[in-house]
């Protein structure tokens, strides 16, 4: 299996504490085997990874983690900006661009409020044209997670996992399992498009009871 925490933020997005030098050292250390970076709203704020990756033979994605009305999106293969994706979009508008120019949007922690207080809920039973769900977030609660899980399956689509990281203490808490390397930011959609990928516990590093961490 092919481990990526999909839901990394770092400080070049202003609101973490993990520098991008750290990243690679402290993904392997945890046992993953690729990363990717989710920074808010922008996905130009995490071009230096590209030269660290191949600095540290590494493979580290980009994506972003967009502010829709409604809640969060995480975003992967759309190269895009507040210039081009304004927040505050209502979410299903949202999903309907990024599939549109061939990226894939994924509501994030669908159950947990942001510090606006904000979050989607059940509302993303309503949504349209989703391919998945992050229905394990390292820095949600179980309970949360476990709303979200059962959101997925009553859509009928996948899951994925991540950190949600905005420190080092929490990368590689959650991640999603592949049953395939991947190597580009072009597979990762793709392999995210089969569906054939599950949610996981970093059982290994941090523990079988994932409540234990939150």
């Amino acid at each position: 299996m092919f481990k990526v925490d999909l839901h990394v933020h770092t400080v070049l997005g202003g609101d973490s504490s993990i520098e991008p030098e750290e990243l690679a050292a402290r993904s392997r250390e945890v046992g993953l085997d690729a990363v990717c970076v989710t920074e808010h709203n922008s996905y130009s704020l995490s071009a230096p990874f590209k030269a660290i990756s191949r600095r540290a033979g590494f493979p580290i994605f980009r994506g972003m983690e967009y502010n829709a009305a409604e809640g969060h999106l995480l975003i992967y293969g759309v190269k895009a900006g507040k210039g081009d994706l304004p927040p505050k979009f209502p979410m299903q508008k949202a999903v309907d661009w990024v599939h549109e120019r061939g990226g894939i949007a994924i509501p994030a922690h669908p159950f947990q409020k942001d510090i606006l207080g904000r979050r989607p809920g059940e509302r993303v039973l309503d949504l349209k044209g989703l391919m998945a769900l992050e229905v394990m977030n390292g820095s949600a609660s179980f309970e949360e997670n476990r709303m979200a899980a059962e959101a997925a399956e009553r859509l009928g689509i996948n899951g994925i996992g991540g950190s949600d990281a905005h420190g080092l203490l929490v990368l590689g808490r959650a991640y999603t399992q592949f049953p395939d390397a991947v190597r580009t930011e072009e597979e990762l959609v793709h392999a995210l498009r089969k569906g054939e990928y599950a949610a996981s516990w970093n059982e290994d590093y941090y523990g079988a009871d994932r409540r234990d961490c939150l």
